[in-house]
C-alpha cells in the first residue's frame, strides 16, 4: 500500500481544516439567530445556489428523474 501515508495525510487536513473553518465560525455566530440565518448577511443568489446545489445532490444521489 503505497498510497496509505497519503491517505491519511489528506485526512488529516481535511479534518484540520474542518475543525478550523468551525472555530472561525463559532467567533462569528454569537447567538442562535446569528448561527441559523447567518446573520441575515446571504443574498438572495448565494441562496438560491445553496438551495439549487442541495436538490441537485439529493437527486443525484436518490436518482430523481428530470
Amino acid at each position: 500500500m503505497t498510497g496509505a501515508p497519503l491517505t491519511a495525510a489528506a485526512l488529516l487536513a481535511a479534518v484540520v481544516a474542518t475543525i478550523a473553518i468551525g472555530a472561525y465560525g463559532v467567533r462569528l455566530s454569537r447567538t442562535t439567530s446569528d448561527f441559523l440565518v447567518a446573520s441575515r448577511s446571504v443574498g438572495p443568489q448565494w441562496n438560491a445556489a445553496a438551495i439549487s446545489g442541495e436538490y441537485l445532490s439529493a437527486a443525484s444521489f436518490l436518482g430523481v428523474a428530470g
